[in-house]
């Protein structure tokens, strides 16, 4: 084994080393682009409606606006994913998304609405006929709820109407 090529390889692993070292500090140490830290916001006219927290540091945010809704679900504060609907129609709906379940209520005057399951009972706002729970207050086995949409004053505006769940078999 000739020395000049063991001197040869050793500068070579030596300088490909140095030059890995030197790429990676720039990454590490580079300033972060402003573009890569804003949040998400779904298009211009929808707002923050209603926040769901989850299990797990998570919670889902309800973007509502003047054709449909979005909602964006959050890890520890920071943005993961986010799923969104246009309209709603005429008829009740209900889907399950991102861990939640995502209602709408084509009732006018509707401000909040009574959910049943075989788990019980929960009450929640609508914000522009779109409501918002966690679908572990849902029974995995529940394919529909029964919603009864209320006024200001929490009292019925109509029956109660059993709605399949979108997304359940």
């Amino acid at each position: 084994m000739n020395v000049a090529n063991i001197r040869s390889n050793t500068r070579s692993l030596l300088g490909l080393s140095a030059v890995s070292l030197a790429v990676a500090a720039v990454i590490f140490f580079a300033p972060r682009s402003a573009e890569a830290e804003r949040d998400w916001e779904p298009p211009a006219g929808y707002v923050n409606a209603d926040t769901v927290s989850l299990e797990s540091n998570r919670t889902l945010r309800l973007w509502a606006g003047p054709s449909g809704w979005y909602v964006e679900s959050l890890a520890s504060g920071q943005h993961e994913a986010a799923v969104g609907a246009s309209g709603g129609g005429n008829q009740y709906s209900v889907s399950e998304v991102l861990d939640g379940l995502v209602g709408y209520v084509p009732l006018a005057g509707t401000e909040a609405v009574s959910i049943r399951s075989h788990r019980g009972a929960v009450r929640q706002d609508v914000h522009a006929g779109v409501f918002l729970i966690p679908a572990s207050g849902i029974a995995v086995t529940d394919v529909a709820i029964l919603v009864t949409p209320l006024d200001a004053n929490g009292r019925p505006l109509a029956g109660e109407t059993q709605v399949p769940i979108a997304g359940r078999a």
